[in-house]
């Protein structure tokens, strides 16, 4: 039986998310393996060569995944080949970079000036909602794109993350809620109108014209860090389960000590003498 093949038998059955099974479709579906004849080597190999063209992080992810499925079928019997764990993949810490509020300013000013129409939304009044709700909800881009008017109660909003399949609440801004509401009303609040895939190619055009970097995961690290600035868990505000990865991988600590006024003071210079 192809990895593949196995590997949605598996997803099936242990009820795994949309978003999951796609991720292990996309990737399994590269490997031509029989998932009976799979042994450490073969893995090894294929994570040791993909680490020439791909990012750590990305290949950590694959091994992830392969482990996941292979446990699976060596403790079925499915495969009598695996007797040892895969090698190891180092993925160097990552250092956040966030959007300040400023820059959130400068990008939506730049929205503002977006021309054109889609059906009978003016792009403009899309980008802006989409900044400041992506800001203020802290959501991954593919829930912020299929949220409901339905799920959201006053300033709250209430939904079930696809990652995770984790219920999760968040909390519009008045001002972030004021934008969306000017968007013609449909069931989703952004994604009956484009695809994320176009919404993210409008997203880099605004952002290039603003003269920044980043893309919408700049606006969950955003929430992440000004929520840790309120004394707030970035945890909690971003629906993590892992307890530490939002501190780690989304909290910009530099924006955060800028905000929050800390370790802003320099030791005394070496070179400059004091007056007498």
């Amino acid at each position: 039986m192809l990895i593949l093949d196995y590997a949605t038998k598996y997803a099936n059955r242990v009820g795994a998310s949309p978003g999951y099974m796609e991720q292990l479709t996309v990737f399994f579906r590269r490997l031509p393996w029989q998932v009976e004849e799979v042994t450490p080597d073969n893995v090894d190999e294929y994570l040791t060569q993909a680490l020439t063209h791909l990012s750590p992080q990305t290949v950590a992810n694959h091994r992830r995944m392969l482990t996941t499925v292979l446990d699976d079928a060596v403790k079925n019997g499915v495969n009598t080949c695996i007797h040892r764990r895969f090698r190891r993949v180092k993925v160097p810490r990552p250092i956040p970079r966030a959007w300040s509020r400023g820059e959130i300013r400068r990008l939506v000013e730049e929205s503002k000036k977006e021309s054109g129409h889609f059906r009978d939304l003016p792009k403009s009044d899309f980008l802006v909602a989409w900044f400041l709700a992506g800001y203020c909800l802290g959501l991954r881009a593919g829930d912020l794109h299929t949220i409901r008017w339905e799920q959201i109660r006053g300033r709250r909003l209430y939904l079930v993350q696809n990652k995770t399949s984790t219920p999760h609440v968040a909390v519009f801004t008045d001002e972030a809620l004021r934008a969306c509401k000017t968007l013609p009303r449909r069931a989703r609040v952004f994604g009956d109108y484009a695809a994320i895939n176009t919404i993210q190619q409008w997203v880099a055009r605004v952002v290039k014209r603003a003269g920044l970097a980043g893309s919408t995961k700049f606006l969950r690290r955003s929430c992440a860090t000004y929520s840790k600035v309120q004394g707030r868990s970035p945890q909690h505000a971003l629906g993590h389960l892992t307890e530490g990865l939002a501190e780690r991988n989304y909290v910009d600590r530099l924006l955060y000590e800028e905000e929050a006024g800390i370790n802003g003071q320099p030791l005394p210079a070496v070179l400059e003498v004091e007056d007498g």
